[in-house]
């Protein structure tokens, strides 16, 4: 009986408060008439000396008395989405949110206070998201706190995820509301599993791999708020700590490096290349992922190189892409076979991928050669960008040509006399020269580009790299007209068989032959 009365009165106080709140907004009272604490002494001459400051200067009057009406106006917002949450998550049940539906559900009631708030306080929608999120983590926090801070999980976590596409719907520009949401994330799940993963396999894998459903619609949309993540994240330079089981101790690692549980605990970037994803790989190394992950896995490329080997001379076209991608990142090729002699490694390095360096699909300079000092400089310039987490925006601020900056970026590839051998130069002199290479086909890929982007994150939207080269139109035309604009096996298919269609008649027969998609082997 004493329970029940004593929750009857928290909910009386309660409803007085938030009456308090609205008529604080008009009706001049003594703030701990509001249930705020007293003035103490210090504080209340330091208040006079304020206004006293403001009565001698008009403007910073004005300035003042707008930072009062806007935090008036983000108290009364703030206490609107409390009660929506307390409201709403009292009539659901622990594992009400469990489903995608149920979750879209309140996302669209909570949209519709957002938009109504935005219209009744003149404030933008973005900021009002900003407010909703944080009531969000709010919830979360104490909900927590009366758990001996362990997470009930449930619908007390699906809340996280609630804000997560909040985020995403209306654009939320502030980064530390954004990372704020993130870190309460990974301190229940240690992974981000849920914003990768649809990313990755697209939206209906995830269901198969965790037990959970994405909450974004398909694999182009998965990708895109994956970057909105990576940029707030790359801004605020997010570091988290993640307990590697190789080394046996705990490292700090970037947001696009942290593993995913559910896939062997790997990092993302060593689960595209898993799944043969070159437009993943690219958009990984461009926002800055670690070429060699720090996960305590083993080299990457030389796990690409067994990949290709397997099939004989039969080399799959994604395999390739993704080799030449990521031999972008990296000075030389790091040869296995340690602690022998560099004499013995170079011997059984060519015993085992001699036909590669045949075929020129790896080149001698990146094995046991001398780089070039083009690609030397962009690999040192990367990885100071990397370092400062400056990637990829930090590329724009560098007082360089755009056609350099994009070479930097991993966006085009730089055509050259350096770019043959010298007796590839001397055997082709006097022919027309070849402009089908591999080098040329991911040259110029299709990709989320940091450069010219609206500055209003909630249109989200995709550019595509400028076609230069007749083959390029042709593939782009057939991607997009097949695809309407999302990554799909038929629109792959489509565009391969256009560029392959639109290639002049000098098309170089020494080229290794490459499976193309859909093609049998």
């Amino acid at each position: 009986m004493f329970s029940q009365l004593l929750e009857a009165f928290q909910r009386l106080v309660s409803q007085l408060k938030g009456q308090f709140v609205w008529v604080r907004c008009w009706l001049p009272l003594p703030r701990h008439f509001y249930g705020f604490r007293r003035e103490t002494e210090s504080r209340e001459r330091l208040r006079l000396r304020v206004r006293e400051r403001l009565r001698r200067n008009p403007e910073e009057r004005a300035i003042y008395q707008c930072n009062r009406r806007t935090l008036r106006r983000h108290l009364v917002m703030d206490y609107i989405f409390e009660c929506f949450f307390d409201d709403t998550f009292e009539q659901i049940t622990r594992n009400g949110l469990q489903d995608r539906q149920s979750r879209r559900d309140v996302l669209d009631h909570l949209s519709s206070i957002i938009k109504g708030c935005s219209e009744g306080q003149n404030s933008q929608t973005e900021e009002v998201a900003a407010i909703a999120v944080t009531a969000a983590m709010r919830f979360h926090r104490l909900a927590k706190e009366q758990n001996g801070k362990v997470c009930l999980m449930g619908k007390y976590h699906n809340i996280l995820y609630i804000g997560l596409r909040t985020c995403w719907d209306w654009g939320v520009r502030d980064s530390e509301v954004v990372v704020q949401l993130l870190k309460a994330i990974y301190e229940c799940e240690k992974t981000y599993e849920r914003i990768f993963l649809g990313a990755l396999f697209g939206p209906h894998a995830p269901h198969f791999i965790a037990g959970w459903r994405s909450d974004f619609q398909d694999q182009h949309e998965n990708v895109r708020a994956m970057v909105y993540f990576l940029k707030h994240a790359t801004r605020e330079q997010l570091t988290l700590p993640v307990w590697i089981p190789r080394f046996e101790q705990e490292r700090q690692l970037r947001f696009i490096d942290v593993p995913i549980e559910s896939c062997g605990k790997s990092s993302p970037l060593r689960i595209a290349l898993q799944a043969n994803a070159p437009e993943l790989l690219l958009i990984l190394l461009r926002y800055g992922a670690a070429p060699q992950p720090p996960d305590g896995g083993a080299s990457v490329i030389i796990a690409l190189l067994d990949k290709l080997i397997e099939d004989g001379r039969n080399y799959s076209f994604e395999l390739v892409m993704c080799l030449k991608i990521l031999l972008r990142n990296v000075v030389m090729i790091e040869m296995p076979f340690k602690p022998l002699l560099y004499a013995s490694r170079r011997e059984m390095f060519f015993d085992r991928y001699g036909r590669l360096l045949m075929d020129r699909v790896i080149g001698k300079e990146q094995v046991y050669g001398v780089p070039s000092l083009r690609h030397l400089c962009r690999c040192c310039i990367r990885d100071v960008l990397r370092e400062h987490n400056q990637l990829p925006n930090g590329i724009d601020t560098l007082r360089l040509p755009k056609r350099l900056q994009r070479y930097i970026d991993l966006t085009e590839e730089l055509e050259g006399p350096e770019a043959q051998d010298p007796e590839e130069q001397n055997k082709d002199q006097g022919k027309p020269a070849t402009r089908c290479k591999l080098e040329k086909e991911v040259s110029r890929m299709e990709t989320i580009s940091s450069a010219g982007e609206s500055e209003d994150e909630s249109e989200n939207h995709v550019q595509l790299l400028q076609a230069v080269t007749d083959p390029e139109k042709a593939a782009l035309a057939a991607f997009v007209a097949t695809g309407d604009g999302a990554y799909t096996e038929e629109a792959e298919n489509a565009a391969v068989a256009a560029y392959v269609a639109a290639c002049p008649p000098d098309f170089d027969p020494d080229f290794p032959p490459i499976s193309l998609p859909g093609e049998p082997r």
